[in-house]
């Protein structure tokens, strides 16, 4: 008798758990999924075919299509040590040209959105919107018409800085590293430029990698709410590339939205230090790979990256502590203004559980976990970039 109860408590514990995730995968493929960083756009300008699932990438067709996302932010990153300065408007453009030649591939599952109804259209259409956002303002060349030249092609973020500074803008790594011996800190006049005229096409200024000075300096002057398209929350984990409570609470003033990197040293403040020791017992091996690839190349990075990433992720944070940065950000400042910004192929490694975009339900199923209700998780992933985007871009 003993035994037949426990064979009913299994088998109802595995009926109610189907039934769960059955629930769970129905809310998150009704809902609008919408994330805003992705680098993967390196590995196709390297050559490699993402419009077919690639065992070593974070995203690629397949697993935009099983991860049920709607639209994703293609980042068009120019490296400021790799590329002449002279050339960062043009690589800029060949990356872009880049992702209109994949669109035209997939014509019926890809497309580049310009303004929010071709959201709309796409979504109704079952076509995965790739929007184009520039990380890093060295990329305009110091030229207001070559913003208006990105922006025709599609441009509806720009990262004001990456880890660089601008001569009109300063990064939070600069900020946080060199402090007082910068010439200047936050926006120059030229800045401001930069800033009113984002405002006036309908650009989303984006303040991920920004320094605080240049974060609060936009803020005195932007007429639009503004997002942080890949940061996490300091207070958890303090790194300079997180957002501390004040410039969160005044994001909500603004009414931007804060997208949550899941890159490990963004979330526990433990794995920068663990991932050192860990490349400091491979160094052998990486001054073998350093010595078959050309300096700071996409190439040697991701070659690295095959080889750390077994380790990496032995010490990288859970899905769960991806989660304590929401619900950190909605207790703090509300549940409008929180949203997701993994930096898929712009990093080593993601945390266990959601080492790839096609694992973003699992995401979904923690939020139900957490309590949020349906309607908070549409927000969170990807309702509040709709919203923002709107707000921003008016045309």
């Amino acid at each position: 008798m003993k035994i037949k109860i426990v064979f009913l408590i299994i088998f109802l514990v595995i009926f109610i758990q189907k039934i769960y995730n059955k629930n769970a995968d129905a809310v998150h493929q009704q809902a609008f999924v919408a994330d805003t960083h992705n680098d993967v756009l390196m590995r196709s300008m390297m050559g490699r075919n993402i419009l077919t699932e690639l065992p070593e990438s974070h995203s690629d067709l397949v697993k935009f299509k099983n991860g049920g996302v709607d639209l994703q932010v293609f980042s068009v990153w120019v490296s400021p040590s790799k590329i002449d300065p002279e050339e960062y408007y043009n690589y800029a453009n060949a990356m872009i040209t880049q992702l209109e030649y994949l669109c035209s591939r997939v014509p019926d599952q890809w497309a580049i959105p310009y303004n929010y109804q071709d959201i709309v259209y796409n979504d109704q259409h079952d076509i995965l919107s790739c929007m184009i956002g520039v990380e890093g303002g060295h990329v305009i060349e110091n030229d207001l018409s070559k913003l208006n030249a990105l922006y025709d092609r599609g441009m509806r973020y720009l990262s004001l800085t990456w880890n660089n500074s601008t001569n009109w803008a300063t990064s939070a790594k600069d900020e946080t590293e060199k402090g007082d011996s910068l010439m200047l800190a936050g926006l120059t006049n030229f800045g401001q430029q930069v800033v009113r005229r984002c405002n006036d096409l309908g650009v989303m200024i984006d303040i991920s990698h920004a320094g605080e000075q240049t974060f609060w300096d936009v803020l005195e002057i932007t007429t639009k709410p503004i997002i942080a398209s890949h940061s996490s929350v300091y207070t958890l984990c303090p790194h300079f590339r997180n957002l501390k409570d004040e410039q969160l609470l005044a994001l909500e003033k603004n009414n931007g939205v804060v997208f949550v990197n899941f890159y490990p040293a963004y979330i526990d403040s433990t794995f920068s230090r663990k991932g050192k020791k860990i490349r400091q017992e491979f160094q052998p091996q990486l001054d073998s790979l350093a010595s078959l690839y050309e300096p700071e190349s996409n190439e040697l990075w991701y070659a690295e990256n095959a080889l750390l990433e077994p380790s990496l992720s032995s010490v990288a944070p859970n899905l769960d502590d991806v989660i304590d940065h929401i619900d950190y950000i909605a207790d703090l400042i509300g549940v409008d203004h929180v949203g997701l910004g993994a930096d898929w192929d712009g990093v080593e490694v993601l945390p266990v559980g959601i080492e790839n975009i096609a694992k973003l339900p699992s995401l979904t199923k923690k939020l139900i976990e957490r309590g949020y209700s349906q309607r908070d998780i549409r927000k969170i992933l990807g309702g509040n970039f709709k919203r923002v985007f709107k707000d921003v871009n008016h045309y």
